[in-house]
């Protein structure tokens, strides 16, 4: 492939940056961090497509799956060595590895879209199984659930759980009732409201997307945390 590498001076301190959504390692970064990070090499991303159905990203070749690439989604490429692609997936900006051959220079058709409703979304993946990474390929966790739930309904979420909690909808005061919709943030999960007590999520417990109580999560979450919920926030579009 053309060499995409460029050379930059960085014109003030290295900030601390999220590495999980800043495409950055030891001897490249994306050039759109110049100024804000400092790399031997900076390179110009280039926009690749999925050509299979689903592809793992991975923190490093051979790695750990850390989000997964569906069918007919962009990757933007800045870098290939040893049959690995290095860059982020374009709709979250989420930073890993893909086999270089699960890409194509050529647009592919995308993944059948969902129902134009999270919780009808998400109803979708109900018994599919648990896995670290997934968005509904070959498995789902919890924040790619959620992920692929609000993207129904035209909303954007970042891809951990996290960066959801920062990022989507508002706080709900103390006492409000929760209602159909409404996301509720654990130590490191999330999962979201079918109705008023029953909570659909993906979930390492029974190894798949599942509704159950929310009173059940969170007796479960209890026996480790004296406060199990972190947030509870409202989305809207």
């Amino acid at each position: 492939m053309p060499d995409m590498r460029n050379s930059f001076s960085l014109s003030g301190p290295s900030r601390a940056l999220d590495p999980r959504v800043n495409a950055m390692r030891g001897d490249l970064a994306d050039v759109s961090l110049a100024g804000k990070h400092f790399s031997p090499h900076y390179a110009r991303p280039v926009e690749r497509f999925c050509a299979v159905l689903n592809a793992p990203v991975c923190d490093r070749p051979e790695g750990r799956q850390v989000s997964e690439l569906l069918a007919g989604e962009a990757f933007m490429l800045l870098d290939i060595s040893g049959g690995w692609a290095w860059g982020y997936c374009k709709h979250d900006h989420y930073v890993g590895y893909v086999h270089a051959d699960a890409l194509t220079e050529a647009a592919q058709p995308i993944a059948e879209p969902l129902p134009a409703d999270p919780v009808e979304a998400a109803n979708r993946f109900l018994d599919q199984p648990y896995v670290w990474g997934g968005r509904g390929g070959a498995g789902i966790d919890c924040s790619g659930l959620i992920q692929r739930s609000l993207a129904a309904i035209g909303i954007a979420a970042p891809r951990d759980s996290d960066m959801q909690m920062t990022a989507l909808g508002n706080a709900l005061p103390e006492g409000a009732a929760l209602q159909r919709g409404d996301l509720v943030f654990f130590p490191g999960h999330v999962g979201m409201m079918v109705d008023g007590e029953n909570l659909i999520h993906a979930t390492q417990h029974f190894g798949r997307t599942v509704i159950e109580p929310l009173a059940d999560v969170v007796g479960r979450v209890d026996e480790d945390h004296q406060s199990p919920i972190l947030a509870r926030r409202r989305v809207s579009k």
